[in-house]
């Protein structure tokens, strides 16, 4: 058998919940069995700087996986050249695999020239909004190969990448691949929602339209036109009809980078139901994701910019329907026209614009399998 290639992950660190670290964790569990991983795990203000934690056993238990090896080294921020060149050396990686925005990251890709000599560099990447950013060309220049999330940034990468010039040289088309995100369908499945589980979020009234909205509290999210886009509806609704509504936030109620939705509902519409489920206990496990997703009858996205948006992508994988914003990855779980040629109704959205766990899984290792040979 072949020995398994190793994968040096740049991300935010895979325990936390964020969406990057969301996904870098199923990519990564969903590929043990082809590498070994080792992850710079990132932070605003990570406790654990300075350690190495070894989740090997964590991973073989919930994997079966007997040879799965994955460590996390946590960081402060996003990491400089020096920790970098000490992972190199101490854990001798294949290849290395960026994940997040390129500007947080500029002193990777000022060293990429020492660095591809010996280990190519990956980068799963996002760009949630138009004019193309040709300002990320040196970027896209500095790798070997780029998974782009969204259509939109497919198309901007094979724009932007093929900007000839003396200096720089087009990328090829085998360096561009579009990778949207998967959803693992072993968290995330249409289920039955026990009556205990809606009392303890919902209390004692029995809803018969629930809208969900599931983001980080911050201004691009759009939390306050959220709540004012439901004044309006409840308005427009009888008295009756008022009372069986509720709006559902899944946030920090409060945020200094965004917005005080407890105030903000008092002075827009004090009369009208809204629940804001961390004071039910904060973040919730995933089998408790997953009940709040099958609780909803619509779940809303109104974000000005959004790279994929992947609540409402579990909420459609649960049969939920979804009301978003025109924007980044979201285009791609509308079921808009493809090519112009036929529409994609909502259940081939599915196995187009957002993946399945295991197809992930598998470009993601066809992906790396090419470079790390």
């Amino acid at each position: 058998m072949a020995k398994k290639k190793k994968i040096l992950l740049l991300s935010d660190d895979l325990r936390m919940t964020s969406g990057i670290a969301t996904v870098s964790k199923e990519f990564v569990f969903g590929t043990m069995d082809k590498f070994h991983w080792v992850q710079l795990g990132a932070a605003v203000k990570h406790p654990e700087q300075g350690k190495e934690i070894d989740l090997g056993a964590d991973v073989r238990k919930e994997t079966g996986i007997e040879d799965a090896s994955l460590k996390v080294v946590p960081w402060t921020g996003y990491g400089d050249a020096n920790i970098l060149r000490q992972l190199i050396m101490r854990h001798q990686p294949d290849a290395i695999l960026h994940f997040t925005d390129p500007r947080y990251w500029r002193w990777l890709y000022e060293m990429e020239a020492e660095l591809r000599e010996n280990i190519p560099i990956l980068f799963y990447h996002i760009w949630d909004d138009l004019p193309d950013p040709k300002y990320n060309r040196d970027y896209y220049e500095s790798c070997d190969w780029l998974g782009c999330i969204s259509k939109q940034t497919y198309g901007i990468v094979s724009r932007v990448g093929n900007i000839d010039s003396e200096t720089i040289k087009p990328l090829e088309d085998w360096q561009v691949d579009y990778v949207p995100h998967g959803i693992n369908p072993k968290k995330c499945f249409k289920t039955e929602v026990p009556a205990d589980f809606k009392k303890a979020v919902l209390g004692d009234k029995d809803y018969k339209f629930v809208l969900f909205w599931m983001n980080r509290n911050i201004r691009r999210k759009q939390p306050g036109d959220v709540l004012l886009a439901y004044k309006y509806f409840m308005d427009g609704l009888t008295s009756e009809q008022q009372k069986e509504c509720v709006l559902v936030f899944h946030t920090q109620p409060c945020d200094d980078n965004g917005t005080d939705l407890p105030r903000v509902h008092q002075h827009l519409c004090p009369e009208y139901d809204v629940c804001f489920t961390y004071e039910k206990g904060g973040a919730f496990n995933d089998e408790s994701m997953n009940l709040l997703f099958n609780s909803a009858d619509v779940y809303i996205n109104l974000a000005s910019n959004e790279g994929f948006g992947l609540g409402s992508a579990e909420a459609i994988t649960v049969g939920t329907p979804i009301i978003v914003n025109v924007t980044g990855g979201l285009q791609d779980q509308c079921g808009f026209k493809l090519n112009k040629l036929y529409p994609i109704n909502s259940v081939e959205v599915l196995s187009f614009g957002i993946t399945t766990h295991s197809k992930l899984d598998i470009w993601v290792s066809n992906s790396f399998n090419l470079f790390c040979s």
